[in-house]
C-alpha cells in the first residue's frame, strides 16, 4: 500500500501559494459554487496555460450582486410573512380595492 503510494507521487512537486484571506475566502465560495477543489482548479489552470502558451479560458460563478440579490429578496419576504402571520385584523378586501383603485385612477364616482 505505501509503495503504491510512493509511486503515485513520483515526479509530483507541491507548491505553496500566499493570498490574503478575504481573497482566498471569495476563491473558496466561488469554486464551491462551481463544484470544483482549489487542486483541480490550480490543476486544470496550469495545464491548459501550458498547452495553450497563454490563459485562454474563463471559469464564471454567480457574482455575488445576484447571489446578495436573491438573499435581499427572501429576507423580505420572511419578513412580510412575518407581518402577515402577526396581524390579527380582518381585511375588507372590496374597500381595500376601491381605496386602491381610487387612489390610482382617481374616484370614478
Amino acid at each position: 500500500m505505501i509503495k503504491e503510494k510512493v509511486k503515485e507521487l513520483v515526479g509530483v512537486k507541491t507548491i505553496s501559494i500566499r493570498l490574503e484571506d478575504a481573497v482566498y475566502e471569495e476563491l473558496s465560495e466561488m469554486l464551491d459554487a462551481m463544484g470544483q477543489t482549489k487542486q483541480t482548479f490550480y490543476e486544470s489552470f496550469t495545464r491548459t496555460a501550458l498547452r495553450e502558451r497563454s490563459i485562454p479560458f474563463i471559469i464564471s460563478a454567480p457574482t455575488k450582486a445576484k447571489n446578495s440579490d436573491e438573499r435581499d429578496k427572501l429576507a423580505a419576504f420572511a419578513r412580510l410573512e412575518t407581518s402577515r402571520k402577526s396581524f390579527s385584523g380582518s381585511i375588507e378586501y372590496e374597500v381595500e380595492r376601491t381605496a386602491a383603485m381610487n387612489e390610482k385612477f382617481g374616484s370614478v364616482d
